[in-house]
């Protein structure tokens, strides 16, 4: 792979200074930007016949290369007990301490934004992730309640 700026520079001279693939006066911003509306890698360079597909190739390796070094690892809950904490009113508060077996069938506090309390965990889970809870950042149904399974998955029985 090359180096980063023998696939993207920037120079004043070209496009006012906004990195563009080397060797042309295409804009990588206009290549995520076609990315972000869907489409894809083929029908870019069919829009740009000049470009050398190899460079944006490259651009993308350079972009996860970046992305890889600044993901933060998702800290896993430590298991501070082994068994459920409950409030006053008997509702399980530390599920996402805890495995499928202690929580099924039981008044659970969601563990993703401590607000709702599941009547019989996991009835309503579902809905609850896919809708309302304030403790996912997915922003579709179907986004949400993948991010509730990838977080919480002990909590559900295989």
């Amino acid at each position: 792979m090359r180096a980063l700026h023998q696939v993207v520079v920037r120079t004043a001279e070209v496009r006012h200074g906004a990195p563009v693939f080397a060797g042309s006066d295409v804009l990588v911003r206009s290549f995520l930007e076609h990315l972000d509306r869907g489409r894809d890698v083929e029908s870019f360079l069919a829009a740009n016949p000049t470009l050398d597909g190899r460079l944006v190739h490259e651009a993308l390796a350079h972009g996860l290369e970046a992305l890889l070094a600044v993901i933060p690892l998702e800290a896993r809950p430590t298991q501070r007990s082994l068994l459920p904490r409950v409030d006053s009113a008997g509702i399980i508060t530390n599920a996402e301490e805890l495995s499928d077996g202690q929580v099924v069938g039981k008044r659970v506090r969601c563990p993703a934004c401590r607000v709702l309390v599941f009547r019989s965990w996991p009835e309503g889970w579902d809905g609850h992730a896919g809708q309302r809870c304030r403790g996912l950042v997915g922003r579709d149904p179907e986004a949400r309640k993948a991010e509730f399974k990838r977080r919480f998955g002990q909590l559900f029985r295989p």
